[in-house]
């Protein structure tokens, strides 16, 4: 019989198919203007807050991308939110796109007894747990998902639900699209279906774009960050073994690639 804790918590993606992609042939990336993309930061508040000192000495200035996964899994998903709607209600510098998480969370808010015991289940008991004053023993049926719902909702503010009601599945600068997951290489990038972008697609690392639209994303752990075949991905880990990874990307220019450890 399994344990209480593993009903709650699953393995993520680790690496893709093995099968080689076929070749890109488009030039380097060039978007209208430079910008950072941060990878997935699941709950990592002190990685995150690193990072964004890293990203103000190393390209100040500069708009930062961040590909979503911002809770689950790590400590402190409610300090990630918090830090996240601060920074863009009050400086304006960021772009705060949705991740799979957030689609699992904001079902969770709509619809508890329905949606609840999904969110639980892939990393969401973490989340609650890093909210103030959440009783969790009883979290199994539908009057105790309601109440932890609107236990949540308090806490995260009006600030944090409307930044998360707003989040975009795509942003997208001259020949640089930032998703979160992936996206169906056979369609235009304006054309695709939200689930694409935020799950990923089957074919994504299999068949090159042949519309030379280069693709940042997470949502797949890599070893280290890459940039190859069309896409550069960045997803290290960060809840698994605290390293946080962003790329700068400024027009025709190979990428610059950054990585911060919490607790070094």
């Amino acid at each position: 019989m399994r344990s209480l804790r593993s009903l709650f918590t699953s393995p993520k993606p680790e690496a893709r198919d093995e099968e080689a992609p076929a070749p890109f042939r488009g030039g380097l990336p060039a978007p209208e203007q430079g910008f950072v993309a941060i990878g997935d930061i699941h709950g990592c508040s002190e990685a995150l807050a690193l990072m964004w000192e890293k990203i103000a000495a190393a390209a100040p200035g500069l708009t930062i991308v961040h590909v979503g996964d911002y809770i689950d899994r790590g400590p402190d998903s409610a300090g990630v939110l918090r830090m996240l709607s601060e920074r863009q209600a009050k400086a304006g510098d960021i772009v705060c796109l949705k991740g799979n998480h957030e689609d699992m969370f904001l079902d969770f808010l709509e619809a508890p007894e329905e949606k609840g015991e999904r969110f639980l289940r892939y990393g969401g008991l973490q989340t609650l747990e890093s909210f103030k004053g959440m009783a969790l023993s009883g979290v199994r049926g539908p009057e105790e998902l309601r109440k932890t719902r609107d236990a949540v909702v308090e806490q995260i503010g009006p600030e944090t639900r409307q930044m998360l009601g707003a989040m975009q599945t795509l942003w997208k600068s001259g020949n640089v699209a930032v998703v979160h997951a992936g996206a169906d290489p056979r369609k235009p990038i304006e054309g695709q279906r939200a689930s694409n972008l935020t799950w990923g697609h089957p074919a994504f690392g299999k068949l090159a774009r042949a519309d030379g639209i280069w693709i940042v994303h997470g949502h797949t752990i890599v070893d280290r960050p890459t940039m190859a075949n069309g896409m550069i991905s960045i997803d290290t880990g960060a809840y698994a073994n605290g390293r946080l990874t962003a790329a700068i990307i400024r027009p025709d220019q190979e990428v610059e690639f950054l990585q911060v450890a919490a607790g070094k």
